[in-house]
């Protein structure tokens, strides 16, 4: 069918359908949602959603139809939860049949979605129905240039089949189109049932879809609008019609369409629904392999189904987190370089596009042993394995492609290092190892040649010592392409090295990869845990190997251990300054070339406050008003002392003073000695200051009487002295004087 002029081409639209579901704080799921609909729930049409076409157009809307387009509820009604759109045969506007056609344009129009409809198709030769979409820009540049989606269209003397089409302007401007014919797979199915007819748009395709089905996908066509994807790279409204007649039923006569129509005839649509597709964020990825390497960590995982764009590794020291963002990639594997042997990490990854963040995975615990270096024998590098080196003589095989089983085998390599070998007679020499040191090593072998025990032989020595003899690789195996690890404990010479040597019994010696690693320490025993005051003494099993050891503790059990020593060279420690009555919590670890053992089981200790005695407080008495206290404290071994008095007074010295007291001094003194931070029972004194001291005298027959309460009496000519005691300077005093002047005073101190 044609179309000549003004906005329209007939042909059946289309409709994008989406559920989005979101609930909660369920992960959001990538789909369809709903973006505008039109379930015709109401008693009328809703005019703030469709407008219509009124009239014939130019030529019948440009195909020779033969009905004039109405408003009338005659033609276009809502009921029953449905839009109606019906033909009548009457004569009207100089046509003799009348219908209806609604569209969005100027209410609502869309780039890309699900455009969906429900409906149901009238039978009869002169019915064309057709549900489909136009580009806006019709008004501009015409049809076809605008394009043209057909969600449906049939024609009414067709039983189960309908049609979907786009139409464009090629690169010469002309008309073009493509399309498909559907019939429906279920015997007896008719296009007057109701059937959801839809597409999905987007900006590199376009899918027709019938009841679920996909029909055809249109993902390839040239426009002389543009590059791909125009002309259908812009907004495009709907339309809904029912049209009597034309070029695409093939022009039948008006004749011919009254003998072969039942009228009125109607199509029924149930609803109109748009969609947009909403993409959510990815879910989170699932863990695929991880293996570590010297210094190394190599992860990958399993790439989400739901659209990652992205990811983020992240890292913690610590199970549960925090964690770390240490990298983003586009692809579903990483090497972190930034680790260090023997450490513990603790990974997540997670998915990311431009809507968002997946969950984190769950997460993985990864070791890193002491390597000291992992080779892939006869191949390239595989994660941790290093490409072939540090041989001599062999022949590297060709790489197969066969499925290695490693069902079983703990740690396996990568397939890559069991599709690989080297063969014949040869050695690996390592050097630069820590001289007298053992060192773990795993060698990997899988029969990828023979398919059957007995085929091939072979010696393995390491530094001259056989550890292998007739080695048959199916035979220990137990089965051709299945991959076994022999492990073997091997010490360096005192020049820091080892040598393995495969020697060929029958057929060829072979290897497929190599591993040393420096053992991890076992964690050390710790057998006391003696509290004393303010102080824990620990003892501990040495550990064969260790160089050292760590002291860690806690307050809380089983948490959050802090190191309180490092390089600790014997197996006791004493940690002191600890608070009497709080229980602490320790573990040990021990250490050697930098690598560091789990920690040992946990004890705990509660240091204990023994108090010392108490100090015997004394002062300087008789004392009176304006002389010097002198407080006492005996000595305590190791002690601190702790004075309060009277009046707020406190001292930190084992004999404070106090000088030219006066009698508010008196009162009640205690003293404390603090050892270890445990404090004695007091020692008390209780201080007297006497009122001042006053000097009182008597003249008798020529002789004078002094008498006074405390102190020494002292006599001199001149009041500046010099000063004498007088009678051993005790009281009272009789005397004569024996100079024309004489001056006395008390000396208290």
């Amino acid at each position: 069918m044609r179309f000549a002029y003004g906005l329209f081409r007939l042909r059946g639209p289309a409709f994008f359908v989406a559920t989005l579901v979101w609930c909660g704080q369920v992960q959001l799921q990538a789909g369809w949602q709903l973006v505008w609909a039109d379930e015709f729930d109401g008693s009328s049409i809703d005019t703030n959603k469709w407008t219509f076409d009124i009239g014939n157009g130019v030529n019948g809307w440009g195909n020779w139809e033969r009905q004039y387009y109405t408003s009338r509820t005659n033609n276009a009604f809502v009921a029953g939860g449905a839009l109606h759109i019906v033909a009548q045969k009457e004569s009207y506007g100089g046509f003799p049949y009348t219908s209806a056609r609604l569209k969005t344009q100027g209410r609502f129009s869309k780039t890309y979605g699900r455009f969906e409809f429900r409906a149901k198709l009238p039978r009869g030769l002169g019915f064309w129905p057709a549900l489909w979409m136009l580009g806006t820009n019709i008004t501009s540049i015409g049809w076809p240039r605008c394009g043209e989606i057909d969600v449906l269209e049939a024609k009414g003397s067709w039983t189960n089949t309908v049609q979907g089409t786009i139409h464009y302007a090629d690169l010469a401007s002309n008309h073009t189109y493509q399309t498909r014919i559907y019939t429906f797979p279920r015997p007896g199915d008719s296009i007057t049932n109701f059937h959801i007819y839809a597409v999905e748009w987007t900006s590199n395709s376009i899918k027709w879809i019938v009841d679920g089905e996909t029909v055809h996908t249109w993902n390839s066509w040239s426009s002389a609008v543009g590059p791909f994807p125009a002309p259908f790279d812009r907004d495009f409204f709907i339309i809904m019609n029912l049209a009597i007649g034309g070029s695409y039923l093939g022009y039948p006569t008006d004749a011919a369409i009254d003998a072969g129509t039942v009228f009125p005839g109607e199509m029924v649509v149930d609803y109109v629904r748009v969609y947009d597709y909403v993409l959510a964020p990815p879910e989170r990825p699932t863990w695929n392999a991880v293996a570590t390497a010297n210094g190394k960590t190599y992860l990958s995982w399993v790439t989400p189904s739901s659209g990652a764009a992205g990811y983020k590794v992240k890292r913690a020291a610590a199970p549960g987190g925090p964690y770390t963002i240490i990298a983003t990639t586009i692809t579903n594997s990483y090497i972190d370089a930034t680790v260090s042997n023997c450490a513990t990490y603790y990974y997540v990854v997670s998915a990311t596009n431009s809507v968002g963040e997946s969950p984190d995975s769950a997460e993985v615990e990864v070791n890193l042993p002491a390597y000291a270096i992992a080779v892939n024998a006869g191949g390239a590098v595989a994660m941790q394995f290093l490409a072939d080196t540090n041989f001599t003589g062999g022949t590297q095989a060709a790489p197969v492609s066969t499925l290695i089983d490693t069902n079983g085998v703990l740690d396996p390599a990568p397939q890559t290092v069991y599709q690989t070998e080297r063969y014949g007679n040869f050695s690996y020499t390592f050097s630069g190892l820590l001289p007298g040191q053992q060192y773990r090593l795993r060698l990997h072998f899988a029969e990828v040649y023979w398919t059957s025990e007995g085929k091939r032989r072979f010696n393995v020595f390491i530094n001259g010592a056989q550890v292998l003899t007739n080695f048959d690789i199916v035979a220990a195996a137990g089965a051709p392409n299945k991959a076994i690890i022999k492990e073997f404990t091997a010490t360096a010479t005192g020049a820091g090295q080892l040598v393995i040597q495969f020697v060929t019994v029958l057929d060829n010696a072979k290897c497929s990869g190599i591993e040393l690693i420096l053992p991890r320490l076992s964690a050390p025993q710790i057998v006391v845990a003696d509290a004393g005051n303010s102080t824990v003494t620990l003892s501990w099993t040495p550990v064969p190997g260790a160089n050292s050891y760590n002291v860690k503790r806690s307050t809380t059990p089983g948490q959050q251990y802090g190191v309180v020593a490092t390089g600790v060279l014997g197996t006791n420690y004493v940690d002191t300054s600890l608070t009497n009555g709080v229980t602490y919590y320790y573990v040990v670890s021990a250490v050697r070339a930098g690598c560091e053992s789990t920690n040992s089981t946990e004890v705990s200790a509660t240091p204990l406050c023994t108090p010392p005695p108490a100090p015997v407080a004394s002062y300087n008495s008789p004392l009176y008003a304006g002389m010097t206290l002198h407080l006492s404290a005996s000595s305590v071994p190791g002690a601190l002392y702790l004075w309060s008095g009277p009046n707020g007074f406190t001292s930190t010295n084992q004999n404070p003073v106090i000088h030219n007291v006066g009698e508010h001094v008196s009162g009640q003194y205690s003293v404390v000695a603090i050892v270890n931070g445990c404090a004695s029972e007091p020692g008390i004194v209780q201080v007297v200051v006497n009122p001042p001291v006053h000097l009182s005298f008597q003249l008798l027959e020529g002789a004078i009487v002094l008498d006074w309460p405390f102190g020494t009496l002292l006599s001199s000519t001149n009041i500046a002295g010099p000063w004498v005691e007088l009678g051993g300077g005790a009281p009272p005093y009789t005397g004569t004087f024996s100079t024309p002047q004489q001056f006395f005073r008390v000396k208290l101190q």
